[in-house]
């Protein structure tokens, strides 16, 4: 009720006038209690007096003869003064019974339009609180803290839809469930409402009735009560309140945390899509960095040996010996490659970002290929130690093996130092392959980080290379099915392990049908 029934207060004076209450002031309870107590009091004493006055005639009759010849006259004059008095005080009590109903239904009404206005306060607050915040965790607690205090619960708990097919509690407050904690949507009281979505108030009948069976799975007070939070007909968790022993909610109460649910879901979809947009910044920005460092690493990558390539042919056009000549070309020649190693390692990445050239995965002897790989670094100057059965099969791709052997031994021999080792270790249905090395290891905080596009150890720059080495090699061994970490070696250095499937997962399922 927002405002009072309209003419109350017009009755109000209405009967208060016919009740003899013609004070300027508004009639209370208290002074309709003392009209009453008068109105009796008057009339108790207007039927002493009666009863006094026929008891002095009938003691007078016997002198006075005229009231001897006519006592009913007497009698009948009485009994109306009696009757007409008693109908008066009856008609003025009518109108302050009247009086005093209408007098508490205004009490109650102006009790329940300050309650109301209490909530609404409270609400007004709450949003106000809501909207000023837009990290989702502070958020949640938020309306944790709004809805208990709004309510006087002593626990409660928010819990986010995940996946359609959980809840999982993201705030809580009290001696609620744990942060974390997955529900199935339909199970325990959280699971029902997101199901039906529809506000409920639990007792122990409920739980008894509607909810028996689910109660066991989610700690359940017997004085609770959960809404749904809904904004724009999307479901995005629900809100539970619980309060202490010496508490009780009614429905009421559960209109109240349905129309602070309102507020609420809008205000975790605000921040939901503030996570979003964060993220997408973030990740603009990210690759804002990306692009640049790309360009400076880019940049200074080539500007060597471009510069030494064009020294060289400005040196070739001078008149020096045939020798000096043969030196300039070969010069040339490694500079070109450097350039045509570093255009292959841009454009790899791009592919491996585009999902471009998916490698075809087919059965491959690794062992052999990794031999094939240590011949040809001992032939460019980079021994290499292989440890390997005499034949390893494994599910990949030839080219994408190659380019990370190549990649792995590359990174070992320039930030690292020899010996290098490559070793290949069978298990059932998986094969490692450990690139190892005896440098100066890779930090804990840098393992992961080195696998990131433009990361280098160096960061000085001394040592050659864009930083996508270890990038591409993660990328093509995703793409066959495998992992790839680093590790500390045995006995100090880095340990880059490779790890891949023996079989297809066909082959896997048909040889458990087969078990």
């Amino acid at each position: 009720m927002d405002q009072l029934p309209v003419g109350i207060n017009e009755r109000i004076r209405h009967e208060a006038k016919v009740a003899g209450l013609r004070s300027k002031s508004k009639p209370s309870i208290e002074m309709v209690e003392r009209r009453r107590m008068q109105l009796w009091l008057v009339v108790l004493v207007v039927m002493l007096g009666l009863g006094a006055a026929a008891v002095s005639v009938s003691m007078a009759s016997g002198t006075a003869s005229w009231i001897t010849g006519q006592p009913w006259i007497l009698a009948a004059a009485a009994a109306a003064l009696a009757i007409g008095f008693c109908l008066y005080a009856v008609e003025k009590e009518v109108h302050l019974h009247r009086l005093s109903r209408l007098l508490v239904d205004e009490r109650v009404l102006n009790s329940e339009m300050a309650k109301r206005l209490e909530m609404n306060s409270a609400l007004s607050n709450a949003g106000k609180a809501l909207n000023s915040v837009l990290d989702l965790d502070e958020v949640l607690d938020a309306i944790l803290a709004n809805a208990l205090v709004l309510l006087g619960g002593s626990s409660g708990s928010v819990m986010l839809l995940e996946d359609e097919e959980y809840l999982r509690v993201v705030a809580i407050r009290g001696s609620e469930i744990g942060r974390d904690t997955r529900v199935h949507v339909g199970e325990s009281i959280a699971g029902r409402v997101a199901q039906s979505r529809e506000p409920l108030l639990v007792t122990q009948e409920v739980i008894d009735g509607e909810l028996s069976g689910h109660a066991d799975r989610v700690s359940a007070p017997l004085k609770a009560m959960c809404v749904p939070l809904e904004n724009r007909g999307q479901l995005l968790g629900v809100l539970k309140i619980s309060c202490s022993d010496d508490q009780e909610f009614d429905t009421v109460d559960l209109q109240v945390l349905s129309l602070f649910a309102e507020p609420v879901a809008a205000a975790i979809a605000k921040a939901g899509l503030y996570e979003a947009e964060r993220a997408h910044v973030a990740q603009l920005l990210d690759s804002e960095r990306m692009k640049t460092q790309f360009v400076a690493s880019v940049g200074h990558e080539l500007r060597t040996p471009i510069t030494s390539i064009r020294g060289a042919v400005a040196a070739s056009r001078r008149d020096i010996g045939a020798e000096k000549r043969i030196e300039l070309m070969d010069m040339i020649e490694r500079q070109s490659g450097r350039l045509q190693t570093m255009v292959e390692e841009i454009l790899a990445s791009a592919r491996v970002d585009e999902d471009a050239g998916k490698p075809v995965l087919r059965r491959i002897d690794l062992s052999a290929l990794v031999r094939l790989a240590a011949l040809d670094s001992s032939v460019a100057g980079r021994p290499i130690e292989v440890i390997a059965p005499t034949s390893c099969e494994v599910r990949a791709d030839p080219e994408a093996m190659r380019r990370i052997l190549g990649n792995l031994i590359e990174n070992a021999h320039k930030y690292g130092a020899e010996p290098v080792r490559v070793t290949v270790q069978q298990a059932d249905t998986s094969v490692v392959m450990s690139v190892v090395d005896q440098g100066r290891g890779v930090a804990p905080d840098e393992r992961e980080r080195i696998f990131e596009r433009f990361y280098r150890t160096d960061p000085n720059g001394i040592k050659p290379g864009m930083g996508l080495g270890l990038t591409i090699v993660r990328g093509l061994v995703e793409s066959c099915g495998g992992t790839v970490w680093v590790e500390d070696a045995p006995g100090g250095g880095a340990a880059f392990r490779v790890s891949l499937r023996v079989r297809s997962n066909d082959e896997l399922r048909e040889a458990a049908s087969a078990q």
